[in-house]
């Protein structure tokens, strides 16, 4: 509408006509005020300095502005733009609204609107169920055009025959794991609707030189295309999280050797751990900066690596990743996809991901069927959660309808949950055991009436106190020295472990852990029979805290031996 002012302030001349252009007030940010641009549709942040003519044009728009903010001078019977006065409606309505959080802007990348919706923001912004809307603010959350995700509403879903045809890709490479290629399906669904997950499955590919692991990655970027970011080794930690923070892509990284002394390679895993569990409502992630204004962002992004040597991962990483491993490819030269297949896949990409939008429902239906099914299986919630999502996503990405308990039986059968729960429960408290028991040190032992020096880890020291108590004493002197003590009480053998984080000896126990600083009595109690209680660790020393487990059952005696159950 055509709105020109008097120097009074009053509309001298009023028009029907709209142009294009205007702002949506959003907060501030610091010093600054954020709006939304109704020309670009794209979130600015103006400093009081920005706050200018040819500043403000550029933002609300040049016609706009003079349609609007136009002052009729009756002298000069001329009228200009008062950028002023712009400027004090965008500093009053930005302050009114309060601070501005970035964490609420959702851009490229498909959304979850509400309990049963998803929302797409690229060229144009709109819902699985076919709802169009205009980028802006919806439901508090913002929606700037910043992006493609290369498929729209009126892109065609995939056919059954595509999917087929990108399974048989995965699956050209000689898998150990049997659903290997079912994984990598479902990870393409949780790469194209990551944001909107509740839990985002993280996977690992590894295997010999040559058996096909970059040919995966070359599969997944042609599938994926923008909503794909690949690396060639770990990037450092500032570089991975500016660019995953920056906008929303799945992340894979190739020549992933893991080395846990490596910072940027640990760094990956915490950022894989936050990016797992993100939910929506969360604030994301702080780091601090030099001017004392903490930095946030969020990551969603599901992760992959390929490499020959995946490491170790501690059991909170590995329970929220899937290990597929690939032996040698037989007779092949280097790749089994050739440039037309890949070609092919990259056509099919985009209607790949638009399947994955329409099946969103399917799979929440599904998910809650799968999940309980491996919980019945004997899995625990977290095995739940990362294999879960990733059986349900599959299902959803080959069925249009959701499946069934007997179709969920036959998922958890075929992944193989009952073979896969014992290597869930790997625990931090079963690690903390046996950093403990493993540790090797110098100890004086009495063979055949003999004192020798041997270098004994600290089970078998345990083990030889267990066999014969009363013939070691050095060992439970040694012991003792440590904050260890081993006892027979009613029948039944105790390892009692001195709580206090600064004891020396027990620092270097634990020394190259995660528990070098402390923390292994909380974890220790954690065991089945683990509990506290006040006793001397040995003669001469004082009652204090100790933690008391049972001695693991490989390091007692062999059942029908002659003990002697007197306490060390």
């Amino acid at each position: 509408m055509k709105n020109i002012l008097s120097t009074n302030g009053t509309p001298l001349t009023q028009s029907s006509t709209t142009t294009p252009g205007g702002y949506v007030p959003l907060g501030v940010s610091g010093k600054k005020f954020t709006v939304l641009s109704l020309l670009d549709n794209k979130v600015h942040h103006l400093s009081p300095s920005d706050l200018k003519e040819m500043e403000l044009k550029s933002v609300c728009g040049a016609l706009w502005c003079d349609e609007n903010y136009s002052v009729y001078d009756a002298k000069k019977k001329t009228s200009a733009f008062n950028y002023r006065w712009l400027a004090n409606d965008i500093m009053a309505e930005c302050q009114a609204l309060g601070p501005y959080s970035e964490q609420s802007e959702r851009g490229t990348g498909v959304w979850q609107l509400d309990e049963t919706r998803l929302i797409v923001n690229g060229s144009q912004l709109w819902t699985s169920d076919g709802t169009v809307l205009q980028h802006g603010v919806h439901d508090g959350r913002v929606y700037p055009a910043v992006g493609e995700v290369e498929f729209d509403m009126g892109t065609e879903p995939a056919t059954d025959g595509e999917v087929r045809l990108v399974s048989k890709l995965f699956g050209s490479l000689n898998w150990v794991h049997p659903m290997a290629e079912t994984i990598l399906l479902a990870w393409v669904f949780v790469a194209v609707v990551g944001p909107a997950l509740r839990r985002r499955p993280h996977v690992r590919v590894t295997g010999p030189r040559g058996c096909g692991k970059s040919t995966v990655l070359d599969v997944l970027k042609a599938l994926l295309g923008v909503l794909y970011r690949g690396f060639t080794t770990p990037p450092t930690e500032a570089g991975l999280r500016q660019t995953l923070a920056e906008r929303y892509c799945c992340c894979a990284i190739d020549e992933f050797e893991y080395d846990p002394t490596v910072s940027h390679h640990k760094a990956a895993l915490v950022l894989a751990r936050g990016a797992y569990s993100m939910g929506e409502e969360d604030e994301g992630i702080a780091r601090g900066t030099v001017s004392g204004t903490p930095m946030k962002f969020r990551v969603t992004s599901p992760m992959l690596t390929a490499g020959i040597q995946p490491g170790q991962l501690e059991a909170a990483d590995a329970s929220r990743w899937v290990v597929l491993e690939a032996k040698e490819l037989a007779g092949a030269a280097t790749t089994p996809i050739n440039p037309q297949a890949l070609a092919e896949v990259r056509a099919i990409g985009p209607k790949l991901k638009r399947l994955a939008v329409s099946r969103w429902g399917v799979f929440q239906a599904s998910l809650v069927v799968v999940q309980q099914r491996i919980i019945a299986s004997g899995g625990d919630s977290r095995m739940a959660d990362t294999v879960g999502t990733l059986l349900a996503a599959y299902w959803a990405m080959v069925s249009a309808i959701p499946a069934t308990e007997a179709d969920a039986d036959v998922l958890v059968e075929m992944y193989g949950v009952k073979s896969q729960v014992d290597e869930h429960k790997v625990s931090d408290e079963e690690m903390c055991l046996e950093a403990l028991t493993s540790k090797v040190v110098r100890f004086n032992v009495t063979v055949d009436d003999v004192l020798v020096t041997r270098q004994l880890s600290i089970g078998q020291a345990v083990e030889a106190v267990c066999k014969d108590p009363t013939n070691q004493p050095d060992i439970v002197m040694r012991l003792a020295q440590m904050g260890l003590r081993v006892a027979c009480v009613k029948g039944s053998w105790l390892l009692y472990v001195a709580n206090s984080p600064v004891h020396q000896e027990l620092r270097k126990v634990f020394n190259g852990t995660k528990w070098a600083a402390g923390g292994w009595s909380l974890i220790l109690r954690r065991l089945p029979g683990g509990e506290e209680r006040t006793q001397r660790i040995g003669a001469g020393f004082r009652p204090s805290k100790v933690t008391v487990i049972p001695v693991p059952q490989h390091l007692l005696p062999p059942e029908g031996e002659d003990e002697l159950p007197l306490a060390a």
